[in-house]
Parts: C-alpha cells; structure tokens; sequence
C-alpha cells in the first residue's frame, strides 16, 4: 500500500473525489509521454492514428471560376447561377484536429478497491491525453455526464480547451459522486446519451475518445457508435478495477454484509462456488463486450483503476 500513499501525496488527490492540482499534474508529463512514443513507435498504426491528417476536416476558403479539371462535385451552384459562369468552392485543410473526449461518470464508475475510483481516474485519462492533444496542436473539447446532467465544452486550442475539461471533470465528478453517496442518483443510461450528444455535436472528421466502464453497453451503444463511426473515428478506453475481476484473497474466510441504505443482505464472500461463479460471470461479461467493440472494427483499452496511468501508458500509445 506504500505506493498508493505515494500517489496520492504527489497528485494531493484522495482518489475519491478530484481537484484541479492532480489534473493540471499531466502538463508536466506531457514531455515523458511524448518521449515514450519516439522511443517505442506502434508496432501497426491503422486508422485515424496512421496520418497526422487523417480525419481532419476540410474549411471552405474562396469561390473562383471554374477551371478544366476542377471536381465538378466542388461547384457552387448559387455562385454558378447568379453570374452566369461556372465557379468552384475551393477548401483547405483544417491545420488543428478537433479532439472530442466522452467521459462517462455514471454510479457504476464510483467504484475503487485500491488506489482510485473508477471515475477519478476517468478524470486522470482524459486530463493527460487533453494535454497531449494540446501540445500537438490539436483542439480539444469535451461531453462529461453523470445520471443527473452533463456539460459540454467545444474543441478549443492550447491550454484553454484543456483547462475547461478540467473544470467540467472536476465539477461533474464531485457533483455526481456527492449525489450517489446521498442516494439521489437514477438508472439513466448516461453513455447513450453521451454517444447521442456527441453525434449532434461533433464535427466530421473528429477523433472521439470516449472513456466509461461500459457497464451499460447494450444495443443502442453499438447503434449509436455505428453512426458516430460514419463521420467520426473513435478510441474506445475502459476503465476497469480489480475487484470486478475477482473477489481477493483476504475475503476467503469471510462472508459479507451488503446494504444499499434501505436493504441488507449476506455475501458468501469466503464460499469457494461462490466465488468462482463471481470469476466466472465477469470473465464471460468481459469477453461478451471485447467481442462486441471488436465487430465495429474497434480495439478496446483498458486502464485499471489500481494504478497510476503512468505506468499503464504504453497500452494506449498503440
């Protein structure tokens, strides 16, 4: 447990709710993150990783006449019409790539067994790689909710487009937990209505990181990532704690009390069925839902919430 104190001190963080100071932490690795990707390139890029370019859109910049060779799918038809003479929409490529980033914070991800609650280090991810878009030159915004609300800032360039996620993750994750530590939280499926906001927001040609625990991945999640997948490429980053996984060792003796403020019941914690029947499910559910990103063409990554993301760079740096 020494390295989780040590942690903690450094980001002056308790892991259960967040502050600004553990996330405005990230700007000072941006440069061993950076470092680390020189250092040890992807093995296979493909996709929305493979081109500085790639996905970026495309803004409009003059009408002229139009030129043998010009894309006739490019004439402006209302320029054309009213002078008389064909004329083409001339476009040049955006210079900064909007970065969206979906950070679901609902009920299920208050859950921490070692260093952080899931939700705090949704906090963590999104902080860093907003501050390693940023210093790419990218412009980076943000979709946070939790089951009550959400806010939302617009792709903005260097340290102001990071600085408002930050504000809304801070905001959003206190609120939320303070909400479900009072019992005031509800079954709203939140990713969905992310994913749904996100599709009316985000501009073709946006890279989308969108961070949950995917406990409510269901039908309409893989519909609405379809169509989000149509105009839009898309990083899919799990956080995960190791209690899911498995029951630990020191309950092996042990049965559980369980309440949710108004119920109690018995946890046979220390019952050997029961807990591989526990191991079991959640590796078949694990599974169910790697397979299901895997159909959309998508790789699934993983942070646990067990430890610094530091150490867990590599797995997203692909």
């Amino acid at each position: 447990m020494t390295h989780v104190h040590e942690w903690l001190q450094q980001w002056h963080s308790d892991g259960i709710r967040v502050g600004t100071a553990e996330l405005m932490y990230y700007r000072s690795k941006i440069g061993a993150f950076a470092r680390h990707r020189r250092l040890h390139p992807p093995k296979a890029q493909t996709g929305a990783l493979l081109s500085k370019t790639r996905g970026r859109g495309m803004e409009f910049d003059e009408v002229r006449h139009y030129q043998a060779g010009d894309d006739v799918r490019a004439i402006d038809w209302r320029v054309t019409a009213r002078t008389g003479t064909p004329h083409t929409k001339l476009f040049r490529e955006e210079r900064e790539r909007p970065i969206m980033f979906v950070v679901d914070l609902t009920t299920s991800m208050h859950l921490g067994s070692q260093l952080l609650l899931k939700s705090v280090q949704a906090c963590h991810i999104a902080a860093a790689m907003a501050w390693l878009a940023a210093q790419r030159g990218d412009r980076v915004g943000a979709i946070i909710g939790h089951p009550s609300r959400h806010v939302e800032t617009r792709p903005q360039g260097r340290q102001q487009g990071v600085l408002r996620i930050i504000h809304g993750l801070v905001e959003l994750q206190n609120e939320g937990l303070s909400a479900w530590q009072q019992g005031e939280t509800t079954t709203t499926h939140v990713l969905d209505l992310l994913l749904r906001r996100a599709q009316q927001v985000a501009k073709p040609g946006t890279l989308i990181h969108i961070i949950s625990d995917f406990s409510q991945f269901n039908e309409q999640t893989t519909m609405l990532l379809q169509s989000l997948q149509r105009h839009c490429s898309l990083q899919v980053i799990q956080c995960t704690d190791p209690l899911e996984a498995s029951l630990p060792a020191q309950l092996e003796q042990q049965d559980i009390a369980l309440t949710d403020g108004s119920s109690s019941w018995h946890f046979a914690a220390g019952d050997t069925t029961t807990r591989t029947h526990y191991r079991d499910n959640a590796m078949a559910h694990q599974q169910q839902l790697i397979q299901q990103v895997q159909q959309l063409g998508l790789e699934l990554f993983q942070f646990s919430s067990a430890d610094a993301i530091e150490t867990q760079w590599p797995e997203v740096m692909r």
